[in-house]
C-alpha cells in the first residue's frame, strides 16, 4: 500500500529500533522492580493456575480444570507447567517470560510491518504494557490481546486466511476475539478465506475441546460467566461502590464462589438486569455497526481495527464483570490500528491523525488508572479502612472516563464510516457518464 500523504502524516523519527529496544527493557524493569520492591499479589492468578493444572495433571478430569476458561488454555497453560519440571515457583518464572517474550515478538512485529507510523505504534504498545503494570504479565490476557493485533497486520497485509485463524485462535483463549471475525471481511476476495481461517481454526478447537473434555466442559466458560455476580469494578457497580465509600454497611463486599470480588445489597438484583439488557443493545450495536461498514463501496484496514477497538470497549462497559486485564484486549488491535495508519493510501477515507493520537491517549490514560485501582489500592477497596474513599473516587474516575471513551469512540467510527460514503458518493458524481 502507497503511504497517506496528508498533513497530518508525522515525520520520520531517529528513534531507530535499537533505542526502542533500550526503552521496552527500561520498562520492564521498571515494572518488574516496582512488583518486587512493592511486594504485590499480583501473581496469585499465576500460582491459581499452576495448582488447577497440576491437579489435572496429578489425576483430576479435564472437565473439571479451569471450568471458567475454553479448554485450550489448559493446554496452553500445561506448556509453563512442564518446561518448569512441574515446579510451582518455576511456573511462575516460565510463565511470566512466555508473556514477555509475546510482548517483545508483537512490538518487533510491529516494527518490520512498517509505515510512517510504526515508531508512534511501538511506543505505544511499551508504554501501554507500562502502565498496565505487571498485571500484563501475570495474567494470560496477553495472548488474545497479541492475536487481535497479529490479525490486523495479516489484513494489512493482505493474509486473510491468517487474519481469520488468529481471530479463531484468539476465541479459544478468551470468547470475546469471535466478535471481531466480523472485522477480517472487509475485502470482498478475501472474506472467504478469512472465513476459512477462523471456523478451521476456531471450529477445530471446538471440535477437539468437545471430543476431549465433553460437552459440559465446552460451554462451562458461558454457565460460569452468566452465573456470576456484580463484580466491584464493572461500570454497574459505580454508584454502589460510592454510597459503600461513604457508608461501609450499606454493601457487602466479598470473593465470590466465581473468585471474584462481587458487591451484594439493595439494588444489585435491578443493576444486573440493566447490565444483561445492555450487554443485548451493545451486541446489537456492534452487529449494526459492522453490517453499515460491510455495505460500503471502500473498506480500509484502519476502518476495520478502529470497529474492533469499538467492539472491544461494549464488550467492557456493558459487562457486568470488569477484571483490570481487560484493559488489556485494548493494546494490540489499537497499536496495529497505528501501524496500519501509518500505510493506508491518501485516497481512503480514514481518521485523522489528531483523533487516532487521542484514541491512543485516551486508553493509556484508562490503563494508568486502572492499574492504580488494581493492583495499587485495591486492598482498601475490598477491605475497606482510612484509603476505601480514595480507592473509591479513583474506581468511579475511572469507570465514569471510560464509559465517556465509549461514546467518544462511537461518535469517531460513525464520523469514520459517514465520511467514507460521503467521498464514495463524490467520487461517483465525479466519474464521466459515458451514453451508450
Amino acid at each position: 500500500m502507497s503511504q497517506a500523504a496528508d498533513p497530518d502524516t508525522p515525520g520520520r523519527s531517529r528513534l531507530g529500533w535499537r533505542g526502542l529496544a533500550l526503552i521496552w527493557l527500561a520498562a520492564r524493569g521498571i515494572v518488574f522492580g516496582v512488583w518486587a520492591y512493592f511486594g504485590l499479589t499480583t501473581q496469585n492468578d499465576v500460582l491459581y493456575y499452576w495448582h488447577r493444572v497440576h491437579l489435572m495433571w496429578s489425576g483430576a478430569p479435564l472437565s473439571s480444570t479451569l471450568v471458567e476458561y475454553p479448554t485450550p488454555v489448559v493446554w496452553f497453560l500445561s506448556i509453563p507447567y512442564w518446561l518448569a519440571g512441574r515446579s510451582r515457583p518455576g511456573f511462575v518464572v516460565a510463565f511470566i517470560l512466555i508473556m514477555l517474550i509475546l510482548d517483545m515478538l508483537f512490538a518487533v512485529v510491529l516494527w518490520r510491518t512498517g509505515g510512517s507510523r510504526r515508531t508512534f505504534a511501538v511506543l505505544f504498545w511499551i508504554v501501554f504494557t507500562f502502565v498496565m503494570g505487571p498485571t500484563t504479565y501475570m495474567r494470560f490476557d496477553l495472548v488474545p490481546a497479541f492475536l487481535g493485533g497479529l490479525a490486523v497486520l495479516s489484513l494489512l497485509a493482505a493474509r486473510d486466511t491468517i487474519a481469520g485463524a488468529l481471530v479463531g485462535l484468539g476465541a479459544a483463549f478468551k470468547l470475546w476475539p469471535a466478535m471481531l471475525w466480523p472485522g477480517t471481511l472487509g475485502e470482498r476476495r478475501g472474506r472467504l478465506r478469512a472465513t476459512l481461517g477462523f471456523v478451521v481454526v476456531g471450529g477445530g478447537l471446538v471440535v477437539v475441546s468437545l471430543a476431549l473434555g465433553g460437552w459440559n466442559r465446552l460451554v462451562s466458560p458461558l454457565t460460569w460467566q452468566s452465573a456470576r455476580g456484580l463484580q466491584i469494578e464493572s461500570i454497574w457497580a459505580t454508584p454502589f461502590m460510592l454510597i459503600r465509600a461513604f457508608s461501609p454497611s450499606s454493601y457487602t463486599v466479598a470473593l465470590s464462589q466465581w473468585q471474584a470480588f462481587e458487591i451484594t445489597g439493595s439494588g444489585i438484583a435491578p443493576a444486573l438486569t440493566a447490565s444483561t439488557i445492555a450487554t443485548v443493545i451493545g451486541y446489537l450495536a456492534i452487529l449494526w455497526t459492522y453490517v453499515w461498514w460491510l455495505r460500503q463501496r471502500e473498506r480500509s484496514v484502519v476502518q476495520a481495527a478502529l470497529i474492533m477497538v469499538l467492539v472491544i470497549t461494549v464488550i467492557i462497559v456493558t459487562n457486568k464483570t470488569f477484571s483490570p486485564q481487560y484493559m488489556m484486549w485494548l493494546g494490540g488491535p489499537l497499536a496495529a490500528l497505528l501501524v496500519a495508519s501509518g500505510r493506508t493510501p491518501a485516497d481512503q477515507p480514514a481518521p485523522s491523525w489528531n483523533n487516532l493520537r487521542t484514541l491512543a491517549a485516551f486508553v493509556l490514560g484508562l490503563t494508568l488508572v486502572t492499574q492504580l485501582v488494581y493492583p495499587i489500592m485495591y486492598q482498601p477497596l475490598v477491605h475497606g479502612g482510612p484509603l476505601l474513599l480514595l480507592a473509591t473516587v479513583v474506581l468511579v474516575l475511572r469507570n465514569l472516563a471510560l464509559v465517556a471513551f465509549l461514546i467518544w469512540l462511537a461518535l469517531l467510527v460513525g464520523g469514520t464510516l459517514r465520511a467514507a460514503r460521503t467521498t464514495s458518493e463524490m467520487r461517483d458524481q465525479d466519474e464521466p457518464k459515458v451514453n451508450p
